[in-house]
């Protein structure tokens, strides 16, 4: 099934004209993001996966676009979720790395920016969030404060898959009160709760942000989900099976709460993960080089999908790059307001002219000519099909991203001028940047592992 799937969705490169925007965009869609963690590239069967089926996801890139270069901000958790939901490059802001340990109460999101459920609460939107948060444990930080009528989840960057004591930021508040914790298993929980806000808003436009922990560390299954993986599979590996299962799963009850409805035709659903696969959790980045924490392929380019039914076209496969950065300005323009206006000033851009143009020219025009990563002595820029990477302060490397998606050849000796090029577009937008607002002492992975 995933082979077949992967010929169907490569059959169709752009939209036909019958499949071009025919959506009443006078109807403000709802909007449902949903972000998986630590996911790796591999890990879904619309990405190509023998061993781990994931049909309701594989029913949104049926049903909508697929992203071969999707990319994150960052390879890791917090500044990337940061990135997305400002559609502005973290770096502007200061919140480049991930919280250190005992973070203080002002480390996070500052207010100075606004979100996107700040943005589409002005477009009179309702808006509702759960599970994970990460982007700041003040008071003034807090999901409510930062643009969510509704939200329920937690603070921290993870937590236990099970109920039990917990410390405040990862105990489960329902907007600012705790919950008493007597769940059976946090992504199906995660699922139910988005699922049955939704059908209590069907009457109203609104904006969901799903943001499950699943697959991050600790490795937490069910049973039952561990049952239906081989038992010959590495421990590890089929704990990470089990946990994708019920990622799907409850992506499944999203899918089934919006037909319940009938909202799916006017619903614009993303799904995309937050960073490249981990080394921890036994994930899988295949063939892509790196990991988490790295800026190679394998630590920022990213599953990425998005249905609108009747807007966007299906079947689609869509091979220039785009960043979660263009996820504000997208969300934004399909509810009506005017990204361009936005202020503080996106660095994304809307993505919806750029998918229901059938413009299939070699020289098409790209949401992005030129793409940035910096967070710490790591740093790439993409200019075309050129990338430019540093590693933990080593030499700079070049690859060929149209021969070569998998960088595995260092062409730096041999193009100088393309270097330069690409150091000169670097260091302009570095110049528009703040020093990191704090510090972190986590230790970044080899890049090959």
């Amino acid at each position: 099934m995933p082979t077949l799937l992967l010929l169907l969705l490569a059959c169709v490169q752009l939209a036909t004209p019958s499949q071009a925007l025919t959506g009443d965009l006078d109807t403000p869609p709802h909007i449902v993001l949903i972000v998986s963690d630590d996911a790796g590239w591999a890990d879904f069967s619309f990405q190509g996966s023998d061993t781990i089926s994931t049909p309701h996801l594989d029913s949104i890139a049926l049903n909508g676009v697929r992203f071969t270069q999707g990319y994150v901000t960052a390879s890791v958790c917090s500044p990337s979720r940061a990135g997305l939901l400002t559609g502005r490059y973290q770096q502007r802001f200061g919140h480049e790395h991930n919280f250190p340990s005992g973070a203080e109460e002002w480390v996070g999101l500052p207010t100075s920016e606004r979100t996107l459920a700040d943005a589409l609460r002005a477009q009179g939107y309702r808006t509702m969030g759960f599970g994970k948060w990460h982007l700041g444990y003040g008071e003034a930080l807090a999901p409510n404060q930062r643009g969510f009528d509704e939200w329920f989840g937690f603070l921290a960057g993870s937590r236990s898959y099970w109920p039990g004591k917990t410390n405040p930021r990862s105990r489960l508040h329902r907007n600012s009160e705790p919950v008493e914790e007597n769940f059976n298993y946090m992504t199906d929980l995660l699922g139910e709760e988005a699922a049955e806000s939704m059908t209590r808003s069907a009457d109203h436009p609104f904006f969901v942000f799903l943001s499950f922990t699943a697959v991050h560390t600790p490795m937490h299954a069910l049973d039952e989900d561990l049952e239906s993986v081989d038992e010959t599979t590495d421990r590890k590996r089929r704990k990470l099976v089990a946990m994708t299962v019920a990622l799907d799963r409850a992506v499944g009850r999203v899918l089934e709460a919006l037909r319940a409805q009938e909202l799916e035709r006017n619903t614009l659903l993303i799904f995309v993960n937050d960073n490249g696969g981990a080394w921890t959790n036994a994930s899988s980045n295949a063939p892509l080089r790196g990991t988490k924490g790295t800026p190679y392929e394998g630590g920022i380019r990213v599953p990425f999908l998005m249905q609108w039914p009747g807007v966007l076209p299906a079947h689609t496969v869509y091979e220039q790059p785009v960043s979660t950065l263009d996820l504000f300005a997208t969300a934004l323009a399909a509810a009506g307001g005017q990204p361009a206006e936005a202020t503080p000033a996106l660095d994304g851009v809307d993505l919806l002219p750029f998918l229901t143009a059938n413009d299939a020219r070699a020289d098409a025009p790209r949401p992005h000519d030129v793409l940035f990563w910096r967070r710490k002595q790591n740093s790439a820029v993409r200019m075309g099909d050129w990338k430019l990477v540093t590693f933990q302060g080593g030499a700079p490397q070049l690859f060929d991203m149209a021969n070569d998606p998998n960088e595995t050849t260092d062409l730096a000796a041999k193009h100088p001028e393309v270097i330069a090029q690409l150091n000169a577009r670097y260091d302009d937008w570095a110049s528009e940047l703040v020093p990191p607002a704090w510090s972190s002492s986590a230790v970044d992975p080899k890049p090959d592992r």
